[in-house]
């Protein structure tokens, strides 16, 4: 049981930390903030290392399925609360679709 709120932890918290960079490296494109782009360069590093001890512990396959499916949901909420972005109504459709997979693939992958 333990494992899985780490294993669950690593995933939340690596793909945390990805959504952040991509916000910043995004808010560096439009605005030429540098403090935004030396944030990215410190926290890249941080996510791979997270995100590699999430994959010692549970196939890449999934790993790699739940984390970018969540890096996918984060950055549209981010777009859409912070950048203003707009999506349609296939995109909410693709939305909808990638939350199902990460139920899917998170039942699929508990450890027995």
């Amino acid at each position: 049981m333990m494992g899985t709120f780490v294993v669950w932890g690593l995933t939340l918290f690596s793909a945390g930390v990805f959504i952040l960079c991509d916000s910043l490296s995004t808010n560096w494109a439009k605005t030429s903030s540098i403090p935004s782009v030396i944030m990215v360069v410190v926290l890249s590093p941080l996510a791979y290392i997270l995100f590699g001890l999430l994959a010692s512990r549970v196939n890449l396959s999934i790993a790699g399925s739940l984390v970018n499916l969540m890096i996918m949901i984060g950055a549209v909420l981010v777009g859409l609360i912070y950048f203003k972005d707009h999506v349609t109504m296939l995109q909410w459709t693709g939305i909808g679709m990638g939350v199902i997979s990460i139920v899917i693939l998170s039942v699929a992958s508990v450890p027995k």
